[in-house]
Protein backbone atom coordinates (compact mmCIF):
# COMPACT_ATOMS: atom_id res chain seq x y z
CA UNK A 1 0.00 0.00 0.00
CA UNK A 2 1.21 3.52 -0.80
CA UNK A 3 0.30 6.85 0.76
CA UNK A 4 0.14 10.32 -0.82
CA UNK A 5 3.95 10.50 -0.97
CA UNK A 6 4.18 7.17 -2.84
CA UNK A 7 5.80 5.60 0.21
CA UNK A 8 5.45 1.86 0.66
CA UNK A 9 4.45 0.58 4.09
CA UNK A 10 5.75 -2.84 5.11
CA UNK A 11 2.71 -3.63 7.27
CA UNK A 12 0.29 -2.83 4.46
CA UNK A 13 1.94 -3.48 1.08
CA UNK A 14 1.18 -6.53 -1.02
CA UNK A 15 3.86 -9.14 -1.46
CA UNK A 16 4.15 -8.05 -5.10
CA UNK A 17 4.81 -4.42 -4.08
CA UNK A 18 7.44 -5.57 -1.59
CA UNK A 19 9.16 -7.79 -4.16
CA UNK A 20 9.62 -4.75 -6.39
CA UNK A 21 11.53 -2.81 -3.72
CA UNK A 22 15.31 -2.73 -3.78
CA UNK A 23 16.65 -4.38 -0.66
CA UNK A 24 13.39 -6.15 0.15
CA UNK A 25 12.73 -8.45 -2.81
CA UNK A 26 13.88 -11.81 -1.47
CA UNK A 27 12.40 -11.09 1.96
CA UNK A 28 8.92 -10.11 0.74
CA UNK A 29 7.17 -13.38 1.62
CA UNK A 30 8.79 -13.50 5.06
CA UNK A 31 7.81 -9.88 5.71
CA UNK A 32 4.18 -10.64 4.87
CA UNK A 33 4.26 -13.82 7.00
CA UNK A 34 5.70 -12.08 10.07
CA UNK A 35 3.43 -9.02 10.20
CA UNK A 36 2.62 -6.88 12.07
CA UNK A 37 5.78 -4.92 12.78
CA UNK A 38 5.50 -2.34 15.53
CA UNK A 39 9.17 -1.33 15.45
CA UNK A 40 11.92 -1.54 12.83
CA UNK A 41 13.80 -4.10 14.91
CA UNK A 42 10.80 -6.44 14.56
CA UNK A 43 11.92 -7.03 10.95
CA UNK A 44 14.61 -9.31 12.33
CA UNK A 45 11.79 -11.87 12.78
CA UNK A 46 11.53 -11.90 8.97
CA UNK A 47 15.24 -12.68 8.62
CA UNK A 48 16.53 -9.19 7.85
CA UNK A 49 19.87 -8.13 9.26
CA UNK A 50 20.27 -4.74 10.99
CA UNK A 51 22.14 -3.51 7.92
CA UNK A 52 19.30 -4.56 5.60
CA UNK A 53 16.78 -2.86 7.88
CA UNK A 54 18.84 0.35 7.81
CA UNK A 55 18.96 0.27 3.98
CA UNK A 56 15.20 -0.19 3.76
CA UNK A 57 14.57 2.66 6.20
CA UNK A 58 16.94 4.92 4.26
CA UNK A 59 15.06 4.21 1.02
CA UNK A 60 11.93 5.93 2.33
CA UNK A 61 9.91 2.81 3.07
CA UNK A 62 7.66 3.14 6.12
CA UNK A 63 6.33 0.58 8.58
CA UNK A 64 2.73 1.79 8.47
CA UNK A 65 0.46 1.34 11.45
CA UNK A 66 -0.31 -2.36 11.99
CA UNK A 67 -3.96 -1.57 12.70
CA UNK A 68 -4.57 0.18 9.34
CA UNK A 69 -4.64 -2.89 7.11
CA UNK A 70 -7.77 -4.55 5.75
CA UNK A 71 -9.33 -7.16 8.03
CA UNK A 72 -9.12 -9.91 5.42
CA UNK A 73 -5.35 -9.62 5.04
CA UNK A 74 -3.57 -12.03 7.40
CA UNK A 75 -1.15 -10.21 9.63
CA UNK A 76 -2.60 -6.78 8.93
CA UNK A 77 -3.92 -6.23 12.46
CA UNK A 78 -6.91 -4.60 10.79
CA UNK A 79 -9.72 -5.46 13.17
CA UNK A 80 -11.25 -2.33 14.66
CA UNK A 81 -13.29 -4.37 17.15
CA UNK A 82 -10.32 -5.56 19.16
CA UNK A 83 -7.64 -3.63 20.98
CA UNK A 84 -5.06 -6.07 19.67
CA UNK A 85 -6.31 -6.13 16.07
CA UNK A 86 -6.45 -9.46 14.32
CA UNK A 87 -2.70 -10.01 14.85
CA UNK A 88 -2.35 -12.40 11.96
CA UNK A 89 -5.75 -14.02 12.11
CA UNK A 90 -7.84 -13.64 8.96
Amino acid sequence: MRDDRNSVHLNLASQEDLEALAGVGGHAAAIVDHRPFRDWSDLRRAGLSPEEIDRIKASGVGLGAPSEGPIGEPGSGGSADSASGNLGRA
